[in-house]
């Protein structure tokens, strides 16, 4: 069972203090809640008295989001690191969260009104880009997805694919990079036995011999490796195969009703989401532990998994989204996303793209 994380509360100190306390009082307010500036201050006793009374606190309002994860560094780091440092109760945000293994199921849950916001891959992008989510926020760049061949297989290269069968999740960024490899060796997705799996089948199936190939992510990846051997794996490429000419960006994406209806609450998650992320990447070893004890996914996996992605933190998220690079990398997915018959047409990336808080959430 998934280990839940209680958020480390936090003692206020009430006792009287003599005149000295005022200086160190107002010192201690970095961590108050983002309302917290609404609190009444009281005036400062008079000289004569040599106790201070302390200034009381405004108590944010806790709200409930729904939130989609990935048991990944990208997608449960947050939730595990987030909830034990106690950054979305300073938001005043309870967060429950709910596994998922990729993105398009999300996107159901979404709609069904079961998910206010989730973690995807560059795979599932192409739902918003239909208008069924909105991203607000920006976690990784990544060449964690992966096709692998079993050697067995005889496939050395991408054109030896033709007439092979591949698992491999539809609609993921896994499926991208498979399509991608497809191109490059000159075949067409209808040369190819694709078959439709979920990440646990993709996994068995290759281990068992059942399929030549698979599109798969790491930590899966690491899984593959542990039960039949490097040795006999056949790696054809991954996201960084087709780099420049595509970013593959994780993301955070808000349901367009949750966004509608709460713009503030969103705004707060994405603070919450840049103290937890900033933590991450100056405490990886930590974030780990963290993370393997809350998706019990081993610390090795993980670990293996920091070596595929260049983290997003919150000062470089605010500036990609004003300088246009985001959008680029978006226009770029959803021309891929033409040519695998993912999408018809394109739409303008900011179409789906809400920025404000983002880069709200780094102002002072």
């Amino acid at each position: 069972m998934v280990a839940q994380f209680k958020s480390l509360s936090k003692l206020t100190v009430t006792s009287a203090l003599f005149s000295v306390t005022i200086l160190l009082s107002a010192c201690g307010s970095g961590s108050s809640p983002t309302n917290a500036g609404n609190a009444t201050q009281t005036p400062a006793a008079p000289a004569t008295s040599a106790v201070s009374t302390p200034t009381p606190k405004t108590e944010v309002k806790m709200e409930t989001i729904n939130f989609a994860y990935m048991p990944n560094m990208g997608g449960a780091a947050p939730v595990a690191l987030g909830e034990d440092k106690g950054f979305f109760k300073e938001q005043g945000i309870k967060l429950n969260p709910v596994k998922f293994l990729s993105g398009p199921p999300e996107f159901q849950a979404m709609a069904s009104g079961d998910i206010d916001i989730a973690y995807i891959g560059p795979g599932a992008t192409f739902l918003a880009a239909q208008g069924q989510g909105n991203i607000i926020g920006l976690v990784s760049l990544g060449k964690a997805d992966m096709v692998l061949a079993t050697k067995k297989s005889g496939v050395k290269e991408w054109k030896d694919l033709k007439g092979k069968t591949v698992g491999v999740p539809k609609g993921t960024s896994g499926e991208m990079v498979l399509n991608l490899g497809l191109e490059k060796g000159g075949l067409k997705p209808t040369e190819v036995n694709m078959v439709n799996m979920d990440v646990a089948g993709a996994v068995s199936a290759y281990v068992a011999g059942k399929v030549d190939a698979v599109a798969i992510w790491s930590p899966y990846t690491v899984e593959i490796e542990k039960q039949v051997g490097k040795e006999n794996i056949v790696k054809l490429g991954d996201n960084s195969s087709f780099y420049p000419d595509y970013s593959f960006p994780s993301s955070w994406v808000a349901s367009p009703k949750f966004l509608k209806e709460k713009p503030e609450l969103a705004e707060r998650f994405m603070k919450a989401m840049n103290k937890t992320t900033d933590y991450k990447i100056s405490h990886l070893d930590e974030a780990v532990k963290l993370t393997a004890a809350y998706t019990q996914v081993p610390e090795d996996s993980l670990k293996e998994e920091l070596n595929s992605i260049d983290w997003i933190d919150s000062k470089k998220q605010a500036e990609v989204f004003k300088d246009g690079s985001a959008k680029k990398w978006f226009d770029n997915l959803q021309k891929l996303f033409v040519d695998t018959g993912k999408v018809t047409s394109t739409v303008p990336s900011e179409k789906f793209m809400t920025t404000e808080p983002a880069i709200k959430a780094v102002q002072p």
